[in-house]
C-alpha cells in the first residue's frame, strides 16, 4: 500500500502547484546542469527519520490520518487537487525531515539503496496504522 500512497501524494503535490503556474518564458528554462532542488538523503537518513516518525505518535496519527485521507480520494484527480492543502498540512505537521525523506524515496531509482530502505520505512509506518 505504501508504494500507491507515495504515487497519489506525490501526484497530488507535483501536479496542483504545476497546473497552478504560467508557462516560463522562453529563455527562462533552468540550465541542464544545474543543481537538484533538494539535497541528496541517504538510505540511512531515509530510515531513521522513518523510523523517528512511527515512534512519535502525534505523527503516526498524522501520517495514518494522510494515508486514510488519500484512499479516500483513490484515482479521483478532483478530488486529489481539492485535498491538496490538507495534505501539505500533513506534511507540515509530520516535518521537514520527514518530507525530504519521503521526496528521496520518491526520487530513488528503483532498485536502490535509498528506494530500498524507503520500501522497508514506510512498510513499518504503514503497519502502524493498522494495515500494510
Amino acid at each position: 500500500m505504501s508504494k500507491y500512497i507515495a504515487l497519489v501524494v506525490a501526484s497530488v503535490l507535483m501536479v496542483a502547484p504545476a497546473l497552478a503556474q504560467d508557462d516560463p518564458p522562453p529563455g527562462d528554462a533552468p540550465a541542464a546542469d544545474a543543481a537538484p532542488a533538494t539535497p541528496a538523503v541517504s538510505a540511512e537518513t531515509i530510515t531513521s527519520t522513518i523510523e523517528a516518525t512511527a515512534a512519535d505518535g502525534s505523527k503516526v496519527k498524522a501520517y495514518c490520518a494522510m494515508a486514510a485521507k488519500i484512499n479516500d480520494i483513490g484515482d479521483d484527480e478532483k478530488k486529489a487537487e481539492a485535498a491538496g492543502d490538507e495534505i501539505d498540512g500533513y506534511f507540515k505537521e509530520l516535518g521537514a525531515e520527514f518530507e525530504a525523506a519521503w521526496n528521496a524515496g520518491q526520487d530513488a531509482a528503483p532498485d536502490s539503496a535509498e528506494a530500498k530502505a524507503f520500501e522497508e520505512a514506510m512498510t513499518k509506518l504503514d503497519d502502524k496504522c493498522g494495515g500494510g
